[in-house]
């Protein structure tokens, strides 16, 4: 029944007409939505940026949080970083801000400009603001950054996560020479492990000298309302810490801190 159900709809709507390639086999193309968020290709480049805001907390096991800002995928390698919201898991937002002994990880209100020369993305936390600028990549490299400008008492602990598609399996490699056949035991590098950037499947990214990063961390499944426990489902979470400092006569504080990376393919 399912199949002569979808040949009646193709009988019943199928008509001719001109044939054009989907935007994704196109060599560029943008789009930006009404609301803060937009998607870039460049060359074998994807690139979406999402400010889209939901402050209101609904006990709904599929209504997402929008935690999470950036996505990056390449044509042969895949998806890099994903972008995908999950639900109460502040450690995979993209900020995170601990006030009083609370998580906070939502951006409070966004603002998305794209051009043909920059995308820039800015979002608004209750201790800071930040800018994420995307300029246009090469074919074999694409850099961002993240400025960040203080506001007001810092947070007592604060960091940016990006989610890496790293595969079980595969070997990581750092700067200091280290090699690590990805499994299903925990790992967790520091920055003197990592020393500067990392190397996977076809890929590496230049760091922060301060990231770290946890490996596998699981995703939240909504139809099964909790984490992932499948190791092919897992990501690593990669965290850099903000360092803002509270300055007198000064609730803003313009570029108090820059994060940049650099992603490149082998």
């Amino acid at each position: 029944m399912d199949w002569l159900g979808r040949l009646s709809q193709d009988a019943l709507y199928y008509h001719e007409g001109p044939a054009q390639p989907i935007p994704q086999e196109q060599p560029r193309y943008s789009y930006q939505m009404s609301i803060p968020a937009g998607i870039r290709k460049t060359g074998p480049w994807q690139v979406c940026l999402s400010g889209i805001v939901n402050t209101q907390a609904v006990n709904n096991q599929y209504y997402l949080d929008r935690q999470s800002s950036l996505s990056v995928f390449h044509q042969k390698l895949g998806l890099i970083i994903t972008g995908a919201n999950s639900k109460h898991q502040p450690e995979l937002a993209t900020f995170s801000e601990k006030l009083q002994g609370q998580v906070y990880y939502l951006p409070l209100s966004s603002r998305l400009q794209m051009g043909d020369e920059r995308d820039r993305l800015s979002l608004a936390y209750n201790t800071f603001f930040t800018d994420l600028y995307v300029p246009t990549p090469s074919d074999h490299e694409m850099t961002f950054r993240f400025v960040i400008a203080g506001k007001g008492n810092p947070a007592e602990e604060a960091q940016l996560t990006l989610q890496l598609c790293l595969k079980a399996g595969e070997e990581l490699e750092t700067a200091a020479g280290k090699k690590i056949v990805l499994g299903a035991e925990r790992l967790e590098l520091g920055p003197e492990q990592l020393a500067g950037w990392i190397r996977h499947h076809g890929w590496r990214l230049k760091i922060d000298p301060t990231a770290k990063v946890v490996w596998p961390a699981y995703p939240y499944n909504p139809y099964a309302a909790t984490p992932e426990k499948e190791l092919e489902h897992a990501v690593g979470a990669l965290s850099v810490p903000l360092r803002l400092k509270s300055e007198p006569g000064h609730f803003i504080r313009p570029d108090e801190q820059e994060i940049a990376f650099t992603l490149s393919t082998n």
